[in-house]
């Protein structure tokens, strides 16, 4: 099995490259509908780590990956990542109804003006999610051995 021989790589973030590699192939071809939770979580917070690393929560409200803001606040609850889940969780609070808007430009459009209203909130959450000292990588690998039965 793939992700069992990804899991077995000594290098953790070259195990959760590959690992990752397997899950956006199987959402290529099948959709993330059609991904089971385990695989769904390992797809969101890669999505969330890609973009919190390439411009935070203004990176990630701004493409595809913010639009599953709700589903990635329970990804990182099932990998037992209590801080990282408090902080999104937090951004979602500053949507009204914390509903965020699944249409992009929908999304993009309210998240820009409450960065307008909010602009030391929302750094500050930026500022706390790199400073949790969370390895998100490692709990996603230990959630993927615990679970390595529901990867196809």
């Amino acid at each position: 099995m793939e992700i069992q021989a990804a899991l077995d790589v000594a290098d953790e973030t070259d195990s959760f490259l590959q690992i990752t590699d397997v899950i956006f192939d199987l959402e290529a071809e099948q959709g993330y509908p059609q991904l089971n939770e385990a695989e769904q979580t390992v797809f969101l917070i890669d999505h969330l780590l890609r973009e919190m690393d390439n411009g935070g929560f203004d990176q990630f409200m701004h493409h595809e990956a913010g639009a599953r803001a709700q589903d990635t606040v329970f990804a990182l609850e099932r990998i037992r990542a209590k801080e990282s889940q408090a902080i999104l969780d937090r951004l979602i609070d500053l949507f009204p109804n914390r509903l965020v808007p699944v249409d992009e430009d929908e999304r993009i459009a309210l998240f820009d003006q409450l960065e307008r209203e909010m602009t030391d909130d929302i750094t500050q959450l930026n500022e706390h999610f790199h400073e949790t000292g969370e390895n998100l990588v490692e709990l996603t690998l230990k959630y993927v051995a615990k679970h390595i039965k529901d990867f196809r």
